[in-house]
This record gives structure tokens, C-alpha cells and sequence, in this order.
């Protein structure tokens, strides 16, 4: 019965046809400031034609000089969401105890908690949020375990494991899906009783279903990865072993091992490990692994990472770039809060040079086995900071452009004092290209125009490479704003050349990583299978892809798997059919398998999660990196 069916963290309401009445005033203009704190203003239909529409100013209660009207659900979907949070508030104050519930003092924010319990380190809750499924088109509750850590204690172990994100042994979570499921479960029993049925002011009865909403799901396909000479495999680690990269360095390879005097025995478990020289450790070194013919490691030991000594070997590296080398420096430094601002000084600096540089912690090499899970991985990073180029997905679409746009504006006291935009061009196969710099200003007005103008310059240079398809992934986070200057000048510039360009795709898709959303398959650990998707909105088309799961080879769940990727086609210069969909969906899935930071890092595309680690970079930089579009290689990684 439940083949092929996924239970979405929904809990739709019965009956649906409800009626309820809000007091309503029509708007002309007039700015909330001076009106009463708990108007909202929407649209609704004019009482004698439900196809004629008005802005008012809503209320929830009795206003003077405000009219009443029947609403009917489907009048407006937000304000009925709206008035059913408004209910939900009404009834915790009236059925729970106050130690029993949470309402978030932030007004935009139409979340509930039910609090499970409560210690000195924060409260385990399941929140409530009022939600229309547009799919289904139903009204109903999101539902969701969340602990909620008390403002003035640190992030720790502690609090992973009460998030459950670890395990009670402190391990990565394997039990994530049924664990959230038995807190929902738990919340449901103690809470659902009390809180439903709620009633309506036209004293209608609004109950809710204990069972969640099943969704019919399907799945993209496996990722697939090219290696030299085209030979293909389903995994990285095993088809680089096998094949080789996919593009090698042909040049010698000169590496600077950087460590202070005290730490030279970590400088020699390292040096050995790049070699596949330590016994405990599978890796087979650099050379091996990814083809380089000749490594020379020097090393430079430093009294200690001051300032003035770190750029005397900054000096050291440019005078050892004159040869036939490609040299590439390697830190080996301590991580805590103090090394911060050498980290981001010695990356800075170097950059402003032209080099990249790979930081290993001295936690991570004392620790034998995380290093030794963790070395294949470093490697990798150097290869693809010298630009080489491992291996790359088999794409979906043919002659597509990704572009990933990220932004690192800088505040001082929550208030922007500098906006920069940047986008992470890759195709589709994620062979990474280039990071242009689409916005930098000090004024909102100048950087939105910057903005404008770049995002089309860039569309009109791959258009000119020959490429027949241009996919903008934006991050949800991003400001209204933004997307919408980026939407409009695209759209303009669409309809401007439209005749010129009807086989061009332009599509701009937005991508969520942490989102309201999850899914329990009907599966012995509830964890769907990797590549899973359901549709839950067709206007606009929206879809949630499980990018980690299951494997169809071997169903044991060995860590924790994160939940579902929210995307969203935000608009597109055609109307795409599902088959279409599909194909710019399977290669946002298969850009999480691009990645050059991990073997195993695929939760996230390549065009989100590199712009991701780049704003990290450009906040903590002390100046900018003025030649960051002329830097060909990944140094992010």
C-alpha cells in the first residue's frame, strides 16, 4: 500500500473546507506606523466576486470602522496560515502549562514549540508551523524535533548529542530518522489531546490528522564519475585508484612543509603519510595516487609564526617560482581561537601572491585515526589547489554553465558597511572555472547596479563560448533584493534578445541546505534512498532531493544522514516540462558529487557549498582580495 510513498513531516487538518471571520479595512496607501500592531495587511476577494481582489488591513479581532467578512481557506492561503497560527497561539496559552510551550517573541516568525523537557543546557522541542501543501492542496501543521540551546552555553558535544546529531556513545548519529521520529511521536502523544480540536470564531471545530501526509517520491540516477582517458565509476576514491585523475600535473612538484621547531615529529608523520610511507594508513601517497612524478618535500621549521617571519617565507616562495617547480606550501598549526588571525594572515597574504596553501591541524595528525581517514582527502585538496583536476560528473545537461552566487558583505553592529558579490562558475560536469566578482560597493544602490549589469556580462560571455544552457543556483539566504535585481535584469535581458536566443535555457534555481523539511521512508532506519525526490509545489515547481541515503547495494546506515535539499525553480525564460525538471535537477544532485574537498563530501552542489566556503574566507580576510577573479585554481578548498 505504501509503495513507493515517502511521509512528509506534514500533518494536514480535517475537515479542510473551514470557515472563519477576520475584520477587514481596504488600504490606501497609509503606512502601518500609527495603526494597531496586530493588523496584517493582504489581499482578499471583494464580497460579491471572489475573482475581484483588494488590499486591506486584516485583524483577527473586532476593530472600529473595519467590516466583517467570511473567509474561506482557499480566499488566501497565507492569511489562512496567519490565522491559523494565531489559533495555535491561542490555544497553548488556554490548554498548557507555561513550562509546556514556546512562542518566539520575533512576530515573522509563525513557529510553535512543544517543549519534551528542559535541563541547565537548553530544551528538547517539537515546533508547529502552521503550512499549505501546495501538492496536495491541503492546509495543515510542519512538524519537527529541534533542541534549542540555552543562549549563554557553548556549542559542545553535549549539545550533538541532544540535537541528535550524535549518538549516546558521542559517534555520528546512524539512528538520526528514527530517533526524530520517536520525539515527534512522543510530542504527539503527550500534546495533540490537549491542543485539537481548536475552534474557529464562527465556532467551527479545526482537527488534525496524527498520520502524516504520504507523498509519492521517485529517484534521479547515480552519480557517475569520469576519470582519464573517459573510464567511468560510481565511486571517486575507487575510479581515481583505478584510472587515474582525470587531468594530471605534468610539472615537478617543489612542497614547503611549514612547522614550528617543537613540532618536527608531526612534520614527519606527515611528510611519510604524503608519501604512502605510514604503515597504519591505506592511502598511497601523492605520487601514486594522483600520478605526480616528481615530489620534492623541503622543509622550514620556524621558531615561530610571527608576522614578519611568515612573510620572509612568503619571499622564500616567490624566489622559488623562477624554476621549472609549481610550488605549493603546507602548514602544519594548531587549531584554536589564538591561531585564527595567523591562519587568515598567512591565506590572505598568500593569495595576494598567487599561491594557495593547505593547513593540517596538529590535533588532526596526533589523532591516528582521524588522520588516517583524513589524509586521502588532504591530498586531494593540494592536487586540486595546484590544478589538477581529479575527475568530473557525467552531466545531464551537455554545453550547461553553473553559476553558484555567493555573497560576503561585511557588517559592523548587524548594519552592512561593504556589499560584495561573487559568483563560482563551473559547467556541469563541475570542472571548476573561475570566480567572478559580480558586485563591490560601499553603497547599496551602486553594488544592486553592479550586480545588474555583471550577472548579464557574464550570461552574454558564456553564451559567446557556445553554451546552450545557463543555470544560476543562488542560496536561499540570499536577500529579496538581490535575487530580484538578478530575476529582473535577466529577464530583461531575455525578452531584449529573445528572437536571438529561443534554444537558450536560462534558469535561476534556489537552493536550501537547512530547511523545514523532512521525509521518513517506509524502510527499516526510515532513511530514503540517495537520489530520492517528491514534488511538493508544481506553481512554482519545488522539489525536495535527498542527496545522501540509502544505497541501493547495501542498505546499512553507517552516519548520520542529514535531511532533505530544498530547490526551488525560481524562474526560467520557457516553460519547462517535468522531464526538463528532472534533467537540471539530476545535475544539481550530481555537482554534490564534484566536489574536490572529500572522497565522501556530497551533500551539498558544488556551486553552493564552494561559494559557501569562500564568504567564509572574504569575511575574515583583513582587505580584499583584489585579484581573487584572476586566481585560476580552487584555493578555497
Amino acid at each position: 500500500m505504501n509503495a513507493n510513498k515517502l511521509r512528509l513531516n506534514f500533518l494536514p487538518l480535517f475537515p479542510q473546507d473551514f470557515k472563519y471571520k477576520v475584520w477587514r479595512r481596504e488600504y490606501k496607501g497609509e503606512k502601518k506606523e500609527g495603526l494597531l500592531s496586530n493588523l496584517y495587511r493582504n489581499t482578499l476577494p471583494n464580497v460579491n466576486d471572489v475573482n475581484i481582489r483588494k488590499d486591506y488591513w486584516i485583524s483577527f479581532e473586532p476593530q472600529n470602522e473595519f467590516e466583517e467578512f467570511i473567509c474561506k481557506p482557499h480566499y488566501n492561503h497565507r492569511l489562512t496560515q496567519h490565522y491559523l497560527f494565531y489559533l495555535l497561539k491561542l490555544k497553548l496559552i488556554k490548554s498548557l502549562a507555561t513550562t509546556e510551550y514556546k512562542i518566539p517573541e520575533k512576530k515573522f516568525y509563525k513557529r510553535v514549540y512543544l517543549i519534551l523537557s528542559e535541563s541547565n543546557l537548553g530544551k528538547e522541542t517539537v515546533w508547529l508551523e502552521p503550512y499549505y501543501l501546495k501538492v496536495s492542496k491541503k492546509f495543515g501543521l510542519l512538524i519537527g524535533f529541534k533542541f534549542l540551546k540555552s543562549p549563554d552555553v557553548p556549542y559542545s558535544r553535549e549539545i550533538q548529542k541532544l540535537s541528535l546529531s550524535l549518538d549516546k556513545n558521542y559517534r555520528s548519529n546512524r539512528n538520526f530518522y528514527l530517533d526524530k521520529y520517536k520525539k515527534i511521536e512522543e510530542a504527539l502523544s503527550r500534546f495533540l489531546e490537549k491542543i485539537f480540536p481548536m475552534k474557529s470564531n464562527l465556532e467551527e471545530l479545526i482537527n488534525v490528522s496524527n498520520s502524516f501526509e504520504d507523498l509519492p517520491y521517485d529517484s534521479l540516477n547515480v552519480k557517475h564519475y569520469i576519470f582519464n582517458k573517459g573510464n567511468i565509476d560510481i565511486s571517486q576514491y575507487r575510479g581515481l585508484e583505478k584510472y587515474g585523475p582525470l587531468e594530471p600535473i605534468l610539472q615537478p612538484l617543489k612542497i614547503f612543509l611549514i612547522y614550528k621547531d617543537e613540532e618536527n615529529y608531526l612534520a614527519n608523520s606527515l611528510e611519510a603519510a604524503l608519501h604512502g610511507n605510514l604503515k597504519y594508513i591505506r592511502f598511497p601517497g601523492l605520487e601514486t595516487m594522483f600520478q605526480i612524478k616528481n615530489i620534492h618535500i623541503i622543509r622550514y621549521p620556524l621558531a615561530s609564526y610571527k608576522e614578519d617571519e611568515l612573510l620572509r617565507f612568503i619571499d622564500t616562495l616567490n624566489s622559488s617560482k623562477k624554476g621549472k617547480y609549481l610550488v605549493f606550501p603546507i602548514m602544519i598549526i594548531e587549531k584554536n581561537t589564538k591561531n585564527d588571525d595567523i591562519y587568515y594572515f598567512v591565506k590572505y597574504e598568500l593569495l595576494k601572491n598567487g599561491y594557495p596553501i593547505q593547513f593540517v591541524t596538529t590535533q588532526l595528525i596526533r589523532n591516528k585515526e582521524a588522520f588516517k581517514w583524513s589524509i586521502s582527502n588532504i591530498a586531494l585538496q593540494i592536487f586540486a589547489k595546484l590544478g589538477g583536476k581529479p575527475w568530473k560528473v557525467r552531466p545531464s545537461n551537455e554545453n550547461c554553465i553553473i553559476l553558484g552566487i555567493g555573497q560576503a558583505h561585511q557588517k559592523i553592529d548587524n548594519e552592512i558597511k561593504k556589499y560584495f558579490a561573487y559568483s563560482v562558475c563551473t559547467d556541469s560536469s563541475g570542472i571548476y572555472r573561475k570566480i567572478g566578482v559580480l558586485g563591490d560597493s560601499d553603497k547599496e544602490n551602486n553594488y544592486l547596479n553592479q550586480l545588474k549589469d555583471n550577472i548579464v556580462e557574464l550570461i552574454q560571455e558564456f553564451i559567446s563560448e557556445g553554451f546552450k544552457s545557463i543555470v544560476i543556483h543562488t542560496p536561499f539566504r540570499m536577500e529579496r533584493k538581490e535575487l530580484e535585481t538578478i530575476y529582473n535584469s535577466i529577464q530583461m535581458y531575455y525578452k531584449e534578445n529573445e528572437q536571438r536566443f529561443k534554444h537558450l535555457d536560462i534558469i535561476v534555481l534556489r537552493i536550501n541546505f537547512k530547511n523545514k523539511y523532512f521525509g521518513f521512508a517506509y524502510t527499516n532506519s526510515m532513511v530514503p534512498y540517495e537520489s530520492t525526490f517528491v514534488r511538493i509545489s508544481k506553481t512554482p515547481s519545488i522539489y525536495l532531493v535527498w542527496f545522501e541515503g540509502l544505497q541501493y547495494h547495501r542498505e546499512t546506515i553507517t552516519k548520520r544522514i542529514p535531511g532533505p535539499i530544498f530547490i526551488e525553480f525560481y524562474w526560467t525564460n520557457r516553460n519547462l516540462t517535468q522531464e526538463d525538471e528532472l534533467r537540471y535537477l539530476q545535475d544539481v544532485l550530481n555537482l554534490s558529487g564534484a566536489n574536490w574537498r572529500g572522497f565522501n563530501a556530497k551533500n551539498l552542489p558544488v556551486s553552493i557549498y564552494y561559494s559557501q566556503l569562500i564568504a567564509n574566507f572574504l569575511k575574515k580576510f583583513p582587505h580584499e582580495v583584489t585579484n581573487i577573479s584572476e586566481i585560476k585554481n580552487p584555493w578555497f578548498l
